[in-house]
């Protein structure tokens, strides 16, 4: 329930810095599991990359 909340407040300090952000529902799920090393009850939702903006 929160992680749109949290997904806007990062867009939000992105635009305020100038870096570009994105919100990635398409990700591999059981290998990021594995290396983030989460445990059986906690599931990924979505994944956000942030970085620079092309020039």
């Amino acid at each position: 329930a929160h992680t749109g909340f949290i997904s806007q407040n990062v867009y939000l300090f992105c635009a305020s810095e100038g870096l570009s952000t994105v919100v990635r529902a398409s990700i591999n799920r059981e290998e990021l599991s594995k290396a983030m090393k989460l445990r059986p009850d906690q599931h990924i939702i979505l994944a956000q990359t942030v970085g620079y903006p092309k020039k």
